[in-house]
Formats: C-alpha cells, structure tokens, sequence
C-alpha cells in the first residue's frame, strides 16, 4: 500500500488548507470523512468528489450516496465503493470536494506526496494543518442576511388613531366589532358562554 498526501484547500477568504495523508487501499469515504474531520466540520450533509484536471475541471463524480441524477444512464460508483488508487493518474492528481449542496462549501484536493506507510501509524490523518477553518455554519448568516429587517406582523409600535365620525364601523356607539373587525363575545348567545 502506498500512502498519498493530500493538500485540501478551501474556497473561503481565511485560505485554511490541511494535509491529509491516506491509503491507496483507503476508500473515497474515508477521505470524505478526514476533510471533514480536519476542517471541524460535523454535520451530516450530502457531499460529493468531482475527479479534476490542471485546470480544476470536473470530471466524472463520486457522490456520497446515490442522488438519481445518473448521466447517460451510467450510475457513479459511491465513495464507499471506490479506492484512492482507483483514480490517481499522475503526480500531480486533483480532485474538488463539495460538501453542503445547499451552502455549497468547496475544497480543491491536490496530490502533493507520495511514499510508503510509516510504521505504527493509523491513517488517513492530518500532518499540517495552516489557518483557522471558517465555522461549519457561518454561510447559513450570509444566506439569511438582509432578508428580514424586522418583523413585517410586529404591531407593538404601530398606533392607530381614529376618530369617531371618520370610520363609524370602528366607533363605540356600533358596539358591533372590534377594531379588527370582529364582533364582541357579550354577543353571543347562552349557548356559547
């Protein structure tokens, strides 16, 4: 078994970028659960590996689970099915990790090492780690920012003024309704009290 280094970058202004070690024989879902791991990250979202070109292009998918939206009819082999080795073609082998589809958190994977294991050591595990990574939920803030000011049903600071001639329906000689338009419980009858 050989062990590949990965550097894991983020798509985040704090540039936090970890590597990661793992075993060839090691599962796509092994290193799906390290990133998370080294990034702090806890949820349980959906999240996928796109293997990637110079350019970080996408290429064919290893999602988590089976979504249904195969291409062509061809269903992608999943995380857990599909070894490091499977899919490293050069040195410098990239893939992009998405993690989150509704906040959609990025990572840019890029082989950087290759050597054999070390005796004792358990792996995948994180051999440098730069820079604090941004929380988890913070993009949930910047996607609810703005939306509501305040509260458009709030009544505590509205006032309403009207005088008896102007609207007689709200006036106390009606006695019929509130003043939101419904009549008074002394109305009702026997049977209601």
């Amino acid at each position: 078994m050989r062990i590949y280094r990965f550097r894991v970058l983020i798509d985040h202004p704090s540039e936090a970028f970890r590597d990661i070690e793992i075993g060839s024989e090691q599962t796509f879902l092994d290193l799906h659960s390290a990133i998370k791991d080294a990034f702090g990250f806890i949820g349980q979202e959906m999240a996928c590996f796109y293997v990637s070109d110079e350019e970080w292009g996408k290429g064919p998918e290893i999602p988590l689970a089976d979504m249904g939206f195969a291409e062509e009819g061809t269903v992608p082999s999943l995380m857990d099915d599909v070894y490091i080795s499977d899919h490293i073609r050069s040195t410098s082998q990239r893939f992009i990790y998405a993690y989150d589809f509704l906040h959609m958190w990025m990572f840019m994977v890029e082989l950087i090492g290759a050597h054999d294991p070390e005796v004792g050591a358990n792996y995948p595990r994180v051999v440098l780690s730069m820079h604090d990574a941004p929380d988890e939920h913070s993009k949930e803030d910047d996607l609810t920012s703005g939306i509501l000011d305040e509260d458009p049903y709030a009544m505590d600071d509205e006032e309403h003024h009207f005088e008896d001639d102007d609207d007689p329906g709200f006036g106390e000689e009606e006695g019929d309704h509130d003043e939101f338009g419904h009549g008074n419980i002394d109305d009702l009858g026997e049977e209601y009290r």
